[in-house]
């Protein structure tokens, strides 16, 4: 153990600045909560457009913040990531950052998130300490919500999908406790339809991902979703989430449950997601984790494709309403 230590640091002192700077942004594993950029992003655009120096500080602390959660995430699992095929070359696993480090840039941008959001508005900063809560629970023993089947999927659906939208939409800011106001409640109302939908695909987008890991986690005794209900359990409750994140815009149209047009944005999304719904059919047949590590790579880019078009749809929708 002592000798791989030593090999460790040795292979990090002989790094070239340009590969150190590349360990350190790969520490930050944006590639791995880009959707959850665009939860945040829909918040903000979804009902009214927030002041750009606003939305500029909350952006900002919002990245500090996401990325502190999976730094975080990384410190806790590198022993065991070492050993997962598709996680042995994350920076502090492959011995390119050093643990310590790592632990500290966590303090240092949690420590600026928080503090940017205590001074744009006390129900942001309220948002964000329940983010950083959430993502700390996650990860860190003896909780370590990963590790309690059920509450793995859960944690994720609400600290990568609702939180996220709601601070987007506390950007503007839109929720307050004047209830006295139709319009207020109404808010609300809006509000929860559109997180339902955002929960349930999380939860669905996490189920895959311990599905891809079941292997590993196993082998470490991490009792995830996956690892106790086994694969095809799993994939089959993934499977029902995404049909009721499917079909719940069409129930809300129905019974004019909210003010949103999400049938329309609807019809935008899923004319994009047809094609990734027929390869991920195909793909499930094998829950391989080779077959799993290309899937996951095909749903973080088709995923932020069709996000990206929705949310560009969504906010020349805005301008439009704006008469800009």
């Amino acid at each position: 153990m002592f000798i791989t230590a030593f090999r460790v640091k040795l292979r990090r002192a002989k790094m070239p600045v340009k590969s150190r700077v590349h360990a350190y942004a790969k520490l930050l594993r944006f590639d791995s909560w880009q959707a959850w950029l665009f939860n945040f992003l829909l918040g903000c655009i979804l009902f009214e457009l927030p002041t750009i120096g606003r939305f500029a500080v909350v952006l900002v602390a919002f990245l500090l913040a996401a990325s502190a959660v999976f730094i975080l995430n990384q410190y806790f699992d590198y022993e065991n990531d070492r050993a997962n095929i598709l996680k042995k070359d994350l920076p502090i696993a492959s011995g390119e950052v050093a643990p310590r480090t790592a632990l500290m840039l966590f303090f240092v941008f949690t420590s600026v998130s928080l503090s940017s959001a205590f001074l744009i508005d006390i129900s942001v900063f309220l948002l964000f300490l329940a983010f950083m809560l959430l993502g700390i629970g996650y990860s860190t023993p003896p909780i370590s919500f990963k590790s309690r089947a059920g509450w793995d999927v859960i944690v994720c659906g609400i600290g990568a999908g609702v939180l996220p939208f709601l601070i987007g939409i506390q950007t503007v800011p839109l929720l307050t406790s004047q209830f006295e106001y139709y319009w207020v409640i109404r808010r609300y109302q809006d509000v929860f339809f559109t997180a339902l939908p955002i929960f349930l695909i999380q939860c669905a987008g996490q189920i895959y991902q311990v599905v891809g890991d079941y292997k590993a986690d196993a082998l470490a005794e991490i009792n995830t979703f996956a690892v106790k209900y086994g694969k095809k359990n799993a994939l089959r409750f993934a499977t029902i989430s995404l049909f009721i994140t499917i079909t719940l815009p069409i129930i809300y149209e129905l019974f004019n449950l909210s003010l949103i047009p999400f049938l329309e944005w609807y019809l935008v999304a899923f004319a994009c997601l047809v094609p990734c719904l027929v390869y991920f059919v195909k793909r499930t047949q094998d829950a391989s984790e080779k077959n799993f590590k290309k899937l996951r790579d095909f749903a973080r880019r088709a995923g932020t494709g069709i996000l990206l078009v929705l949310i560009i749809y969504v906010f020349i929708v805005r301008l439009v309403l704006k008469g800009i």
